[in-house]
């Protein structure tokens, strides 16, 4: 019984150790965002803001500016050549503002984000798109 409950211990420990360590080699992009915008539904202020790169299958991204904290699920893009720079992109309708994509340099993967169902409506009422292309740092 005794050695049962120990091997348990063991298998229980050896799965927390892999998720910690697989979190811990995450990369972490940091940008300061000279305005709000919205990601994945969410108003994200202006300011220092955070992008981690997390999951091991299906890739999600955790947000995070000033308190405020929103996962986001990315189209994964693969390309040929590594990115050279580290970058968050943005779409631009008037005075708002979307994050369109993010590009991590060195990597050969890249992340958008679809459309939101807002940005449908300012492009429907005729509203001006341009891009926004802000370099951040990735350690």
């Amino acid at each position: 019984m005794k050695k049962h409950a120990a091997t348990l211990l063991i298998l229980m420990l050896g799965g927390l150790a892999r998720p910690i360590n697989a979190q811990a080699i995450q990369p972490k992009i940091t940008a300061r965002v000279p305005f709000g915008f919205i990601a994945s539904g969410r108003t994200m202020p202006a300011g220092e803001c955070t992008v981690r790169v997390e999951g091991d299958g299906v890739k999600s991204l955790l947000i995070t500016c000033g308190k405020e904290n929103v996962v986001a699920i990315p189209l994964a893009t693969q390309s040929g050549n590594p990115n050279k720079k580290t970058v968050l992109a943005f779409r631009r309708y008037g005075g708002r503002y979307f994050l369109a994509g993010i590009s991590l340099q060195g990597e050969t993967t890249s992340y958008e984000f679809p459309g939101q169902k807002m940005e449908t409506e300012l492009r429907a009422q005729d509203v001006t798109e341009a891009d926004v292309i802000l370099l951040a740092s990735h350690p």
